[in-house]
């Protein structure tokens, strides 16, 4: 199991790496976008569609890796009053019902990919199914970062460090 743990951390750094790539561009092309139009009073007609393009790409990304390092909003009444045992096992079953979502998630995205193919963007003239693609790349990062935190929920069957139990108690 931490093999697999250490591949998907692996491959989360491949995930960060495309997550600042497609901020920075989506950053770069809405600042030439403001630049142009201010200054030059010319527009990019493709900015705004692209810009949303890797805005969906990023929140996909974004969201697994923050599913890894466990930083999602989460409503933790009931896990703060209760030992850590019983909090792991309560994450554990939490997770597994994401991972099912996940899973449906990813696989109905690769058949909305299959349905949009033939259609293109209004502006970039792109084939449908490249902006689409976000839904089951970001599913499957979401599905193999959830395995990982079960897994790491599994292996870990005592707190971290002592502190984290005393919260509990």
């Amino acid at each position: 199991m931490e093999k697999v743990i250490k591949l998907i951390d692996q491959i989360n750094k491949g995930l960060k790496v495309l997550l600042a790539f497609s901020l920075g561009t989506m950053s770069v092309v809405i600042i030439a976008q403001v630049v142009l139009r201010y200054f030059f009073h010319h527009t990019i007609t493709w900015a705004e569609e692209l810009s949303r393009y890797l805005m969906v790409l990023s929140v996909f990304l974004g969201a697994s890796l923050a599913l890894r390092t466990q930083s999602l909003i989460a409503v933790e009444l009931l896990a703060e009053n209760i030992t850590y045992a019983k909090k792991r096992v309560l994450k554990i079953i939490v997770y597994l019902l994401c991972l099912i979502f996940f899973a449906t998630l990813l696989v109905v995205g690769i058949q909305v990919v299959g349905n949009v193919g033939g259609q293109l963007s209004p502006a970039l003239q792109i084939k449908m199914s490249i902006p689409y693609m976000a839904i089951p790349i970001g599913a499957t990062a979401l599905v193999m970062n959830a395995i990982a935190v079960i897994m790491e929920l599994i292996i870990h069957k005592e707190p971290i460090n002592q502190a984290e139990e005393e919260e509990v108690i």
